[in-house]
Order: structure tokens, then sequence, then C-alpha cells
């Protein structure tokens, strides 16, 4: 019975993390397809907003934004933000992939079959450091993107109608890279109980 429950919720889970995939692929052609919009459409795009982002500001602009920026610095800004976004869709497929690789033994109601601690841990590097590496890219987007602002005209204050501070860090990622780490070493005993079982057997 308890056999039966596992592999049903296996296979349903195996579905939700299939149509995952698939916006993941979805997230990365979008992302794609945005880079030569940004570099064809960027100037407009700018000129419809209001509000602009200075690395944790977010600032209420009197006039035209793009009269405070240096567009072409901008725009690349914005390519190498998507190339982020395209990197981190990547690492969610990858990630989706290798936990539909630990269900496909589940849905044959083998929990503990050989490799599953393996896969787990596969899947904790990949979480840290993709969320590192993410981490990294914001934390460096900060730094490098108000050099496409002009900073002096910004400060006047007829410029601004109004500043919030939105600056936040994310420790997510390795708390969830700690767990499944842990969870290896579990799978690893309930690996060697399967064997030990089957042995027997």
């Amino acid at each position: 019975m308890e056999t039966d429950k596992l592999t049903r919720s296996a296979a349903v889970i195996d579905r939700i993390l299939k149509l995952l995939q698939g916006f993941a692929v979805a997230g990365v052609i979008v992302a794609v397809l945005f880079i030569p919009l940004t570099l064809i459409l960027g100037e407009k795009i700018v000129r419809l907003s209001s509000t602009l982002r200075v690395g944790p500001l977010l600032l209420t602009l009197v006039g035209d934004p793009a009269a405070y920026l240096d567009l072409p610095r901008l725009k690349l800004s914005i390519v190498v933000s998507l190339v982020g976004a395209i990197l981190a869709a990547g690492a969610a497929w990858y990630c989706l992939r290798v936990l539909r690789e630990i269900l496909a033994p589940m849905k044959a109601g083998r929990p503990f079959a050989a490799g599953i601690s393996g896969k787990l841990r596969k899947l904790a590097w990949t979480v840290l450091i993709g969320g590192g590496v993410a981490e990294a890219g914001r934390a460096l987007s900060s730094v490098f993107e108000p050099r496409a602002y002009q900073i002096e005209r910004l400060l006047n204050p007829d410029a601004v109608a109004g500043v919030q501070y939105q600056w936040s860090f994310h420790l997510s990622f390795v708390v969830a890279a700690l767990i499944l780490f842990f969870l290896t070493y579990v799978f690893r005993r309930g690996e060697a109980l399967q064997q030990e079982a089957d042995e027997t057997l």
C-alpha cells in the first residue's frame, strides 16, 4: 500500500517537474529574444518608464528618464542581466532534470535504488554554486549598473520625486543546499540497507 502511494506521488511530482522544465526552457527563449529587442528598442522602452533603479534604489523621476542615462551602457547592463537570467533558467532546468532522475526509481517503488545519493549530492552542489553565482551577479550589477546613469543629474533635487531602498540578499540557496547534503547521507544509508535486503533475498 505504501509502495503504491510512493509510486503515484512520484509520478505526479515528475509530471509537475516536467512542466516546470518547460517553463525554464520558455524563460531561456524569452530572455534570448529580449537581447536583440533591448539592443534595438532599448531607448523607447526606457522612455516609457517613470522610475529608474540605481542599484538598490528605486527613483521616481521628473521628466524623460533617458535624459539621466548613458543609453549604450544601460543596454549593455540589461543584456548582461538577460544573460544572467538565461544561465539561471538553464541551472533551474538542470536541477529539475536531476530531480526527475531521482524520482525515476521511486516511480518503480524503489526509493533507495543505487545512485540516488550521488544524484542528490550533484543537485546540492548545483544549488549551492548556482545560488552563489546568482547572488554574485546581483552584487556586481549593483556596483556596475550605476555607471550607466548620469549621477550628477540625478543628484539634482528637481530631478527626483521620490526614493525607495529595495536592496536584499538571499541565502535560501545555502539552506537548500545544506538540506540536500544532509539527505545525501540519509539516502546513502538507505541504499546500503536496500542492497543488504536485496542480497538477503
